[in-house]
């Protein structure tokens, strides 16, 4: 398969490009459909998350160019891109893209490395690249194979051990600023997976007192009431603002929540006391403009990558294991999807006719025929060393270029060099 992928992440963009391009779930199945619709024959997947935005395109024999992927994802987003813009986005293709996507989705290119949200969503951009195309098939290997490797990365490594994700960062980052969490009050606005799992690492951190904001109250009720926090009505957000020393921040809305007026009436309710306002939300839930206010401190979620960095030191060892589950996963897919693995197979079972030819016609002979039974599998065992260390260097040769997207050259002279190709032919007449 022709397979690309193109995209930005926390590493290549800042937040102000990567929202521009984050797409709500409810958008993808139609960018999706504008892409495969704008390249033949292809078929395509859009991964968006808070750090990140991908599109991956499987493509039977057009070249997945650059140029062409970023206005196929222009033109689905509706976003207008400048040359300065079109630098911050990376391309992988063939075997790059696949390691790209086993990464990924195993959370190696995560901001905070070993987090298991990023394996959800990429079930989610799974399922709705599917429900855009019934009739495609040309990623499901891929998309398969890239979750199963992130199941083994999860259970053979301990890369998901202590806190490992955005909101127990978020909720660290909060402890470095105030040393006493218990004697704080918390409100956390959202209240899908990000804001439960940000209001269970504040509770176990000793916070007494969370007000837990959503757009659907009973959403709140029933997460708030689970984690003795209590709901209140989105839109009293403005009323209660005074009453919160932190604030964490975590819709999925495509506009800002918490606005600069807001918090200045807040402040002043508040007597100036300081208040802290994470905004893990992309595109940001906080408007920007709430750090010019005196003792309003303001940070989202690029300020707590120096914190995950910190954590990821502690699983070293942890990520070169999954590091090395990723290649040798990526390796096994590009040898079975390039044809390698065909080739293998015919290069095997060459070596066995020659070989079965070869000892039939041996043992046949005058000086050969009389040789006991155990003599003759002596012979044949030794010849079947012979030829597997023959075609070691072969086969070793052919997996390290399927590895390294150069398999189609070197098949083809394998091909010649082993006349694979004459037998081919010969078949085919």
């Amino acid at each position: 398969m022709n397979l690309a992928v193109l995209g930005i992440n926390f590493k290549t963009a800042p937040l102000e490009l990567r929202e521009q391009f984050s797409l709500t779930p409810a958008r993808v199945p139609d960018a999706v459909r504008h892409v495969a619709g704008a390249i033949p024959q292809s078929q395509a997947l859009m991964l968006s998350t808070c750090n990140r935005t991908e599109l991956y395109v499987g493509a039977k024999d057009l070249e997945l160019k650059k140029d062409s992927l970023l206005a196929a994802l222009s033109d689905s987003t509706g976003v207008r891109l400048n040359t300065d813009a079109a630098d911050h986005f990376y391309i992988h293709r063939d075997i790059a893209a696949v390691e790209h996507l086993m990464a990924v989705s195993s959370s190696l290119e995560s901001m905070v490395v070993g987090e298991t949200e990023i394996l959800g969503q990429v079930k989610q951009a799974y399922a709705l690249a599917t429900e855009a195309q019934p009739d495609a098939k040309q990623l499901h290997p891929l998309f398969q194979s890239a979750i199963r490797t992130a199941k083994r990365v999860h259970t053979e490594t301990d890369i998901c051990k202590g806190r490992v994700s955005v909101s127990s960062i978020a909720v660290e980052f909060a402890k470095k600023v105030f040393d006493n969490l218990s004697a704080k009050t918390v409100m956390i606005i959202g209240a899908g997976e990000t804001g439960e799992l940000t209001l269970k690492s504040l509770v176990e951190k000793g916070v007494k007192k969370v007000f837990v904001l959503n757009r659907s109250v009973d959403k709140a009720k029933a997460i708030a009431e689970e984690h003795g926090g209590e709901a209140v009505a989105f839109d009293l957000l403005d009323d209660h603002l005074q009453h919160a020393d932190i604030v964490i921040s975590c819709t999925g809305a495509p506009h800002c929540v918490v606005h600069a007026d807001a918090v200045r009436k807040a402040m002043a309710a508040r007597h100036n006391r300081p208040i802290l306002l994470i905004d893990i939300a992309v595109p940001r839930d906080i408007e920007e403009s709430v750090d010019d206010i005196d003792n309003a401190y303001l940070y989202h979620i690029d300020d707590l990558q120096k914190i995950a960095e910190e954590n990821l030191g502690k699983r070293k060892g942890a990520v070169e294991e999954a590091w090395a589950i990723v290649r040798e996963e990526a390796a096994e897919f590009a040898a079975v999807d390039s044809g390698i693995g065909l080739l293998m197979r015919e290069l095997d079972e060459k070596a066995r006719e020659i070989k079965e030819a070869e000892l039939t016609k041996a043992f046949r002979k005058e000086k050969l025929a009389d040789l006991s039974e155990e003599s003759q599998e002596e012979i044949r065992l030794l010849v079947h060393r012979v030829m597997n260390k023959t075609l070691a260097g072969p086969r070793a040769v052919l997996n390290d270029a399927a590895r390294n997207g150069r398999w189609k050259q070197y098949a083809q002279v394998a091909r010649k060099l082993f006349r694979l190709e004459e037998e081919a032919t010969n078949d085919d007449q």
